[in-house]
Formats: structure tokens, sequence, C-alpha cells
């Protein structure tokens, strides 16, 4: 009988026992479903540098490619009449020293020095007809190239204010300077066409205005032909009829072809009828870094008075 109960009651131990630890495994923690790895962050191209070069070659040629529809130039009839009709519509920039801004200038005319263009872009309007005047309307050409690479709808006074000679003026200071800004660059290729039209009005308080006289041309010429490169940008019939020696022809219009050809290394000397179209191809040259100059006067009003020869 003892004995039938030790078994009985080891019996129901064990039981016990698979019971329990039956449930001891039911309630184990499953284990945690492994962390699925993290997405690979998305890869981001890296942005192209913007070529410099690249862009104030494409904004030269495009200036050139425009002139097949106009020369940029405005007379003193048109200017007086366009004046007289609808003067908000046109911004005028005298570039002359400022003593004889002083003395007399067209009324409504803001004042810069020419060199100082640069630090007042922001005071220029990109809305309105912008006439640049200087005294001969040559170095106005320059400062409308380089003012039209920047995005600015520019023109300059055909001969400058020896054209208005005959007409009122005012005196005073009005200067440019004195404006709030109206405008700024757009977009990052703008950007680098305004850094590079500062650093041409920059260049003009240290290098000057690079008109270089006939005589002088003439002189450097013949004691080595190589000291210039010459280039005429008149109509073709013109030049058959008389350039300068040595020179070659460029039609105006047609001068953005021959722009990835120029060398940096080069003197360029730019010859046109009186130094006006001239004087705005070397101010896109400039702007571009080139080391270029006008003819003062040109073939009509410097070449010939000065009775050098012409090659045919």
């Amino acid at each position: 009988m003892k004995r039938r109960f030790i078994v009985a009651l080891f019996v129901l131990l064990l039981a016990f026992a698979l019971v329990f630890t039956g449930c001891a495994k039911k309630e184990e923690a499953k284990p945690a479903p492994a962390a699925a790895a993290p997405a690979p962050a998305p890869v981001v191209a890296a942005k192209a540098a913007v070529d410099k070069d690249a862009v104030l070659m494409a904004a030269a040629k495009d200036y050139f490619a425009q002139l097949a529809t106009g020369n940029n130039l405005i007379n003193a009839a048109d200017l007086k009449q366009m004046l007289t009709d609808n003067p908000d519509a046109l911004f005028l920039v005298d570039i002359r020293r400022a003593a004889d801004f002083e003395a007399g200038h067209i009324e409504g005319a803001y004042h810069s020095e020419w060199a100082d263009l640069g630090k007042v872009l922001e005071k220029i309007p990109t809305n309105r007809q912008v006439v640049v005047i200087c005294y001969s309307g040559q170095t106005a050409g320059q400062a409308l190239g380089a003012l039209k690479l920047a995005g600015f709808n520019a023109k300059s006074l055909l001969s400058g204010m020896n054209a208005w000679k005959d007409e009122p003026t005012v005196t005073g200071m009005n200067a440019l300077s004195s404006r709030n800004n109206v405008s700024s660059p757009k977009g990052e290729e703008q950007e680098i066409l305004w850094e590079a039209v500062r650093g041409y009005f920059a260049s003009v308080g240290k290098d000057g205005n690079k008109l270089i006289k006939s005589q002088d041309l003439y002189d450097a010429l013949e004691a080595n032909p190589k000291a210039f490169k010459v280039i005429d940008i008149r109509g073709e019939k013109d030049f058959n009829e008389g350039h300068v020696i040595g020179s070659s022809h460029t039609a105006w219009a047609q001068f953005g072809t021959i722009l990835p050809e120029l060398d940096k290394k080069d003197k360029i000397v730019i010859v046109c009828f009186s130094g006006q179209t001239a004087g705005q191809t070397v101010g896109v040259l400039r702007t571009m870094g080139f080391d270029a100059y006008s003819l003062m006067g040109g073939i009509n009003n410097g070449w010939k008075p000065a009775d050098l020869p012409l090659e045919k």
C-alpha cells in the first residue's frame, strides 16, 4: 500500500512538472524580428560648375547677332523727340567728367564717372531705355556694350554731347549714386555677367579709355607689323576701297563668329567709320578679358584726316 502511494505520488509530481514546463515554454517571448537595414540615402548629383568663359562667350555672340536689327545708336533729333513725347520711358546716364556735367547736361540725365558705373549698376532700371552719353560717342559706346551684356536695354547718343551743342541744357549735379537700388542680377549666369561688367568698368580707371590715335597705330605697325591685330568691322565694300595696312575684315554683325579664334595675348584694335561701333565692340571685348582698343575717330574722322596711307 505504501509502495503504491509513493508511485502515485511520483507520477503526480512528474505530471505536474510536465504541465509547468509546457506552460513556461508557451510564455517564453518570441525573439524580435531582425531590424530591416536602413534604405540607402538617395544619391544627389553634384551641381556642375558654371563655365564663366562660356557664359561670356554666349552673351557676346548674342550681342553681335542682334546687331542685324539695330546698331544701338540714337541721334540727337530722335532723342529730343522721345524726351518730348515720353520722357519717363528714357533713362539718361552721362559719363563725362563731373565738372562738365555740372556745367551743362541734358535735363533729367544722371551722372556717373565712366569708371564708377560698375558700382552703381543696381541704380539703373532694366525696364526703361537707357541712353549713355559722353563727349563724342566713343566711350559711351564702350559703356553700352558692357551694359547690354549685363542685361540692360542700352543705347548711346550718336556723336555724344557734340551733337547736342545747339540744344538746351541744365546745370548742376544729379548723381546716379543718389538713387535707390532698382535692379539686380537674375540667376547665376547673370551674376557672372554683372561681375565681369563690374570688372570692366574698374579696369577703365586703371587702363584708361583704350582709344588709340591713328598716327600712334601707324607708327607701331611700321615698327612691328604684329604689334596689333587690326580688325575692320565696316562693310566689305568700304574695306575693299581702303583699309589700314595689314588689317583683316569681319562685318560687325558677324563679329561673334570670330570670337572663339581671338587670342587674349594679342593687342586688338577695332576699326570702324567714326569710332562709335568700334567702341561697342571694344566694350564687349574688354568685358570678356581681351586687350582691345578702338581707333580714335575711326577711318573717317581719324585715319583720313591724319593723311595716312590706306591699303586696297
